[in-house]
């Protein structure tokens, strides 16, 4: 396990049980541990799982006040470049599209490890 990599990372609480276990199994290959949504434990990023376009602004918001000062990445159902700015637009750091290569989701990660690198502790990147 690299001491640099995010120690947990919350997943939106509407995400069903296969999306879980394959992320999940990403993660713990990373050495990234995958927390229940709304644990006493403040999350070092939020995997924020939107399902249509007219809830990203809900999805991001209740994201955003649960990560605090943590990143929060959109995990898109699909690419979708108009998706994908309307996202970021609403204040999410990054996004992966379910279904496209997951080392677009690890490259999000690893980004942020190497954020808390950078400046030498990870609450400093935040």
């Amino acid at each position: 396990m690299h001491p640099s990599l995010p120690c947990c990372v919350i997943l939106a609480p509407d995400a069903d049980e296969s999306l879980r276990s394959l992320l999940s199994d990403v993660l713990s290959d990373m050495g990234i541990a995958l927390r229940p949504w709304g644990g006493a434990e403040r999350p070092d990023v939020v995997l924020a799982l939107v399902q249509r376009e007219d809830s990203v602004s809900r999805v991001l918001e209740v994201a955003g006040n649960e990560a605090g000062p943590a990143p929060v990445f959109a995990l898109l159902p699909f690419e979708d470049e108009r998706l994908r700015r309307l996202a970021m637009s609403l204040g999410a750091q990054g996004c992966y599209a379910l279904g496209t290569p997951l080392e677009s989701l690890k490259g999000l990660l690893r980004n942020v490890a190497d954020a808390w690198r950078t400046r030498g502790e990870r609450g400093e990147a935040r």
